[in-house]
């Protein structure tokens, strides 16, 4: 449009004498727009020239000069290739190699630049100037024609551009120039700075990743949701994970199935500004984070509202599609991601919603647990960080999120509409605010009521992640524990114990800050009595129990604190230590069973080597082998990090001891303590010797936690804590 009235009013203005003293370029070619320091610094320059006359004009040899800021005088900058004639409208662009940031290549380039308070001009191979334009400074310009401009001297888009479209000339530049604006070059091919648009399905492509990731790009789409929550670890943010989701107009979409037609924004910080429906043009580099293909928009420049467009209708999710796609690359998932989706109907089979406020899915109304060792292609979440408020620091957000799915297992969930997202390598429908699906209670009983008290021949024994129990004032999530936040999980806490647990006779316990707090909490419970010792974790957190009253204590001992991992491997915050939690036992006296030791332990994090859980399993292995040689039984329990059938396992049980591990004990359905990724799984388990295997009465694992969402009531004991409690009961009797 600017090129086209520029054409159409040239002929008038040249007719036109503005003052009798002065005319206009003679040849009709003006210096329509320059700028000489843009945002990249003092080179980042360009001069364009207009041709605003009626006729063509050959420029072949012209010269462009710059002007000195002292004296005034010209030198030359570049020359204009033979051969070139320039239409009515056409323009030609000089940019200075140097620095010149723009997205609309030169004709001519140039190296040396002008001045901030010089100027540039035009002269013709006779050596006759053209058309010129000079800062004001300074008694004498060569370049300046009339009084001058008052031109910038720090970074910015400083361009100024000829009055009436490029075409008034009075010989006066500061009657004929205004700026500083915006830039807008255009060159003698008719580019400008608005870059050509690439379609979101070339940028998707048909395989797992974009096959243009790294480069920059422009796209114009419709915004169908936001995601409202940055990124976050235990040491840093990622503000790249807010952002906006933009997919194609029906009318720009293509027909290959194979590719998706929408995509996710990173790094959009005004995102209350872009409801669905809104129309943006954006600018940013492709990424694959992660196995997410986003597009990541340059920091402080938001999408550019241009329209609005109706929000495109959600692609139904196929159920049978979802179950036969390829576990590892999920093709078909993958053609739909960054799209506005809908999944009819899902079933909560990995348990309730979790803390991260992802509750797992799949397709279809069967009820049927997903295990760690099962493929589960079609598994699917919804991810409530559209409604998160956009809190500074999301590990540590007091209010949750108005988009969370709050369901436990086996609910149902219906009509579930949202942009489809990725992260941790699953499948996420980012439900949006207002959206909420339904919710359809399942056969779940609320509350968890599975275990009776135990009875009078009968010893209860467990072990229980407490997950992060820490007191006030201490570090965590990068933030700090507030009175109320560690009342509440003390109270939620003792709920678990005394009501959901139903008090054992002995408790060992892990993720523990200080014996202060465990004993701060046995006091509430009442009847308990807390034992806990140092160990070397940076966070603070050991391994300790809760002994009720009636169970006799004979011995408190901790094992292996200063004991050295193998060589050559990093296990423990204390370089060449074996253990962060050294393993805690305590040699026990109860009613009708006699003596017998308990050791509560906290192996290395699933992050560590396998190695390094299997020497500390080693470890223990012989503490139990000295404990049989002595005449003693023994149970050992805690959070392993390692699953029934790893090394861990394998060596507690490989034969030196009469270890025997009760996780096949538990119901078939119901044998995990833990669940990633939306997979069940078991991390926390419970082994005994020989002397104590005959009096199992019934083991289980109390599915409080991962089975649940987490009420508003800050007294209840559901969701506490991310681990299931392995629950042993020992009778009297002869074996179950």
């Amino acid at each position: 449009m600017r090129r086209a009235l520029r054409a159409l009013l040239a002929p008038l203005i040249l007719l036109l004498v503005l003052s009798p003293s002065v005319a206009a370029s003679e040849s009709g070619v003006v210096v329509s727009e320059f700028r000489f320091r843009g945002p990249d610094g003092g080179n980042d320059e360009f001069i364009e020239l207009l041709n605003s006359s009626n006729n063509a004009v050959d420029i072949s040899g012209w010269t462009l000069q710059g002007c000195a800021a002292s004296s005034g005088n010209p030198s030359n900058r570049g020359a204009v290739p033979s051969g070139t004639t320039l239409e009515p409208g056409d323009h030609y662009l000089f940019t200075n190699s140097s620095g010149y940031s723009g997205t609309v290549d030169g004709d001519t380039n140039y190296s040396t630049g002008v001045s901030d308070s010089g100027g540039a001009r035009v002269v013709d191979v006779e050596g006759s100037v053209v058309d010129g334009v000079a800062s004001s400074d300074g008694a004498e310009d060569q370049c300046r024609e009339g009084t001058g401009l008052d031109l910038p001297t720090s970074n910015g888009d400083n361009a100024f551009e000829r009055r009436n479209d490029g075409t008034q000339d009075t010989n006066d530049n500061a009657a004929d120039f205004q700026g500083p604006k915006d830039s807008d070059p255009q060159n003698l091919g008719g580019g400008t700075n608005e870059a050509e648009i690439t379609p979101i399905h070339d940028i998707q492509g048909a395989g797992e990743s974009s096959p243009i990731e790294g480069q920059t790009v422009t796209v114009k789409g419709v915004v169908t949701g936001i995601d409202d929550e940055i990124g976050a670890s235990f040491t840093r943010f990622f503000p790249e994970d807010a952002g906006i989701f933009v997919q194609e107009e029906q009318s720009e979409a293509d027909d290959d199935p194979e590719t998706s037609e929408g995509i996710f924004v990173g790094f959009v910080r005004n995102r209350g500004d872009y409801p669905p429906g809104t129309v943006v043009r954006l600018e940013g580099q492709v990424r694959e984070k992660f196995g997410f293909t986003i597009i990541a928009e340059e920091r402080d420049q938001e999408p550019e509202i241009v329209g609005e467009a109706p929000v495109p209708e959600p692609v139904e999710i196929v159920p049978a599609r979802a179950e036969i796609q390829d576990p590892e690359t999920r093709a078909y998932y993958e053609t739909l991601e960054g799209m506005r989706v809908r999944l009819a109907a899902g079933t909560a089979n990995s348990g309730g919603t979790n803390k991260f406020g992802e509750l797992f899915l799949t397709p279809g109304e069967e009820r049927d647990r997903v295990f760690r060792t099962e493929e589960a292609p079609a598994l699917i979440a919804t991810d409530a960080d559209a409604g998160a408020g956009d809190p500074n620091n999301p590990l540590r957000d007091p209010d949750g999120s108005t988009t969370e799915v709050e369901a436990d297992l086996f609910d149902r969930v219906e009509g579930l509409v949202g942009p489809l997202a990725f992260s941790f390598d699953n499948f996420k429908v980012m439900v949006q605010p207002g959206l909420l699906p339904e919710v359809i209670d399942g056969p779940r009983d609320y509350p968890y009521d599975e275990l009776e008290p135990a009875g009078e021949k009968e010893l209860r024994i467990a072990s229980f992640n407490f997950e992060n129990f820490f007191s006030p004032g201490s570090d965590l999530d990068q933030g700090t524990v507030g009175e109320e936040e560690y009342a509440e999980k003390k109270a939620r806490l003792a709920d678990a114990v005394d009501r959901l647990l139903e008090r054992p006779g002995i408790l060992a316990v892990q993720e523990v800050e200080n014996r202060e707090i465990l004993q701060d909490l046995a006091t509430d419970l009442g009847g308990y009595t807390a034992y806990l010792e140092e160990g070397n974790d940076e966070r603070g957190i050991d391994v300790g129990f809760l002994i009720q009253d009636d169970v006799r204590v004979i011995d408190v001992t901790q094992y292996g604190k200063n004991a050295q991992a193998p060589e050559g491997l990093d296990c423990s915050d204390v370089d060449g230590r074996l253990f962060d939690r050294p393993p805690l036992a305590m040699e026990v006296q109860a009613q009708g069973f006699g003596e017998f030791a308990v050791i509560s332990n906290h192996f290395a994090s699933k992050s560590a080597p396998d190695a390094c859980r299997e020497a500390q399993a080693a470890f223990v292995r012989d503490l139990v082998a000295e404990l049989e040689e002595e005449g003693e039984r023994a149970i050992v329990t805690g959070d392993l990090n390692a699953f029934e059938d790893e090394g861990a396992l394998e060596i507690l049980q490989d034969g030196e001891t009469t270890l025997d591990n009760l996780w096949d004990e538990a119901p078939e359905e119901e044998r995990y303590s833990f669940q990633f990724g939306g997979k069940l799984q078991t991390l926390d388990h419970m082994l005994l010797t020989r002397g104590l295997q005959n009096k199992v009465c019934d083991f289980r694992y109390a599915h409080f936690d991962n089975d649940y969402y987490k009420r508003d009531d800050p007294t209840d004991g559901h969701k506490v804590s991310d681990h299931d409690p392995p629950v042993l009961t020992l009778s009297r009797g002869s074996r179950k």
